[in-house]
Parts: C-alpha cells; structure tokens; sequence
C-alpha cells in the first residue's frame, strides 16, 4: 500500500539555522513515525544536513537569496515575476514526479510559485509561516505599495488553510489585512513545540554556574545586552560563565564586545544544541521580538531556568516567575537583576525548571501538536 506523500518546502538566508529551518526536519520525523512518506524540498545546506543526519528524505531546491524587493527594488519586479514563472515550472515538473497528497509551504517566495503549481495538479496546500507574514503583509491594502506582497495575498486565496505560530503573530498578520478579509478564515495557531527529548540530555549543573543563549548572532537577538550583562555580573561572581550558541552576520562584533572578559565561549553553529543547553544553569532569550522560540521549548523541556524578554510569543511560553523571568527588551540592567537573581535563588530555579517542564508536557509536546492538529490538515488517515 502506497504511503501518502508529504512535501515539506522551507528555505532560508544560508546563516540562518533556528527553530524555523528546524521545524521541517522534526515535523517530518513525526510523520515518518506515523507511516507517512515525508520529503524535505530546501536549498539551506544547514537544514538539508540536518535532514540527512536524521535520516529524512531531501531534495535541494530552488532559491534565490535576493529578499529585499521595497524601495528602489519595485523597478525590479518584473524580474521577480520572470524568477516566479521559472519556479512555478520547477515545482510543477517535481510534483508530477513526487506525486504527493499536500504541499506544506514554509517560505516566502514558495508561498507563490509552490501554491500555484500544487493547485493546479489538485494537491492541498497548507501553509506555515514562521513569523514572515507580519512584514511581508505590511501596507498590502494601500495602492501602489508592497506588489510582492499582493501576490502572496493572492496566492493565499489558493491554499487550504494557513498556520501561524503564536497569537501574538496570528493578531499582527491579521492587522494588515483589515478585518473583512476572507483570508482570516484560513488562517489558525497552531504552536511549533519540541519531541521529548529530556531523557537523552539530561540538565545538569556542574561547578561552574553557566548561561547559555542559543540563536542568531545578530543585534535583534539581544546578544549585546546578555554579554554587558554577564561583564557586570562576572566583577562580583567570579566562577560564573556565559556561552553563546549560534552564528550570524554580527558574530565578529560580538566577539570584540566581549574581547578581555574571561568565561564568555562562542561555540558557533550547532545543528543539536541541546548538549549545550543542558549542561547550562540558566537558558538566556534576550531578543528584541520573537514570533515563537522553539528554544524556549526545548529549555522548558529539558526543566530549565529561563530568562526570556516580554516580547511576542515568549510571553505565551513564559508566565513570570512561575515558568521562567520576564525581562524588558533592550534593558541590560533588568536583564542583569534577572541573571544575579537566578543564579543566588535556587529555590526560585528549581521552581521555575518544574514549571516549565510541566507547561511543556501540556502545551508543547510535538508529536501530539502534529498529531491533532497538523495531520487533519493534510486529510489524510493515520
């Protein structure tokens, strides 16, 4: 008996490797688990080694790396157009081929050309945006602005059902379409969470009391607020530690910024950062704005203390000093107290791993994320 086939398309900046390009790769492992026949299209070398050592079926795609289309880039639009006709004919011929039941669609070009082409052969399409909409939908229904993102809008008429990843992003997408939108239909919450993986990275705390941020190195992850932080906090705590996980387009600044303090480690990219995570004391979230942290998750899974800034979907995750300490974005010294705050109280840490190890267990256990509420949306029988 033939499995039903589930084309899975994410692409991404090639620096870029977080929760969202994580996302198909563990999506696709639960529906493998429940006799599905997922395959991952992306043209992320990151991601499609990260498919590869989980053993998940891929094909490298098409993607142009050209995003910004405002401004002086409009007069270029008919050259995005031409770029969407020749992905439109890639996508069709390799539906033809693949033969799948439902096209998942993660990306923002894809929204488009993969739509158009999975329609047309009769597929279902269903759609997750992983915190892109908010900007690609900005001033859509004012004339003569944002052409790219009237097409995607357009195209949005075409899919079965669109998924976002928190409330916060649910109620910013729906903001630019104006309350009249047949389009909000479509559109629902459906969290990104994380298999349980606790018994196999069990957190533990050695001598040394160590932060951990994992993410991005760009400013809009608050890398520079943690590391003024910890240089504050290191001049009074001397067997303390603070370790970056990521990699990003302002990684040298960063290093410079924490130049001549000692116990601040840059470990790079990291395809399973949780080896990481659990043999940290606290998890450390100091962005700027989030659509929704699968960081968040994993640290709550592995019962970790968590520091996060109210922003987006953290506050959806993070109930203030009961699943994790609720910071401003932007405020090293808010952030500062937090840090010191966990590192003297471990009554309050201990408090706050339980918590959010329990939350998890409600709200954000993957496989039955993907279970109740993906897997209907594709129509198929499990």
């Amino acid at each position: 008996m033939r499995k039903e086939k589930i084309v899975i398309i994410r692409n991404a900046a090639s620096q870029d490797f977080g929760g969202g390009e994580r996302f198909p790769v563990f999506l696709a492992e639960i529906l493998k688990d429940k006799q599905l026949d997922p395959v991952i299209i992306s043209r992320s070398k990151k991601l499609l080694a990260f498919a590869d050592e989980r053993g998940i079926k891929n094909v490298t795609g098409w993607w142009w790396s050209k995003q910004q289309w405002s401004g002086l880039n409009n007069l270029l639009i008919p050259v995005y157009i031409l770029w969407q006709l020749l992905l439109f004919a890639y996508y069709f011929v390799l539906f033809i081929k693949l033969k799948p039941s439902t096209i998942h669609i993660q990306s923002k070009d894809d929204f488009i050309a993969a739509t158009y082409a999975g329609r047309i052969l009769g597929k279902n399409i269903v759609w997750t945006d992983h915190a892109d909409l908010k900007h690609v939908w900005e001033n859509v229904t004012v004339h003569f602005k944002n052409p790219i993102g009237k097409m995607i809008l357009v195209a949005a008429k075409h899919t079965h059902s669109i998924t976002v990843v928190s409330k916060s992003e649910k109620e910013l997408v729906t903001n630019n379409l104006g309350q009249s939108s047949k389009i909000l239909e479509k559109i629902q919450v459906v969290y990104n969470g994380v298999v349980d993986q606790s018994a196999h990275y069990k957190h533990s705390e050695g001598d040394t009391f160590k932060y951990i941020v994992a993410g991005r190195l760009v400013k809009d992850k608050g890398i520079s607020e943690a590391i003024s932080a910890f240089k504050v906090l290191r001049q009074k705590y001397k067997n303390i530690q603070l370790d970056l996980i990521g990699d990003g387009p302002d990684a040298k600044t960063f290093m410079l910024e924490a130049s001549g303090v000692p116990s601040i480690n840059f470990y790079g990219h990291q395809t399973n950062p949780l080896e990481y995570i659990s043999k940290a004391n606290v998890f450390v979230h100091p962005t700027y704005h989030e659509g929704f942290s699968v960081a968040l998750v994993e640290a709550s899974m592995l019962s970790m203390p968590i520091i996060a800034t109210s922003v987006g979907g953290n506050v959806e995750i993070i109930i203030n000093n009961e699943t994790g300490l609720l910071v401003p974005s932007h405020s090293i010294d808010e952030l500062l107290m937090a840090m010191e705050e966990l590192l003297v109280n471990k009554h309050l840490r201990d408090k706050i791993g339980t918590n959010a190890r329990t939350q998890y267990q409600e709200k954000f256990q993957f496989d039955k994320i993907v279970s109740q509420q993906f897997i209907p949306l594709y129509g198929v029988i499990v």
